[in-house]
């Protein structure tokens, strides 16, 4: 998708994804969402927890503490990221 589409805010906060923004995603159940320099930004997210993640990587024999360090490592990335 490359045009820009504006898009209704309900009452509630909530927003309506266009088809086309979601399959360009590769139609996402949960999506990652923060403002960045008053910009609001999505992405697909793997899980919605870390109880869900632990599941769908238990299967390749990740456990939950590498799961933890592995968060805690992009999140210290995002936020120098973030800095500059």
């Amino acid at each position: 998708m490359t045009e820009r589409a504006i898009l209704k805010v309900s009452p509630q906060g909530q927003v309506t994804l266009r088809r086309d923004v979601l399959a360009a995603l590769r139609n996402p159940r949960m999506l990652e969402a923060w403002v960045e320099k008053g910009t609001l930004m999505l992405r697909p997210a793997l899980s919605g927890s870390l109880a869900e993640a632990e599941a769908i990587f238990a299967k390749q024999g990740i456990t939950r503490d590498v799961l933890v360090e592995a968060l805690r490592i992009v999140q210290r990335r995002d936020k120098r990221t973030a800095k500059t």
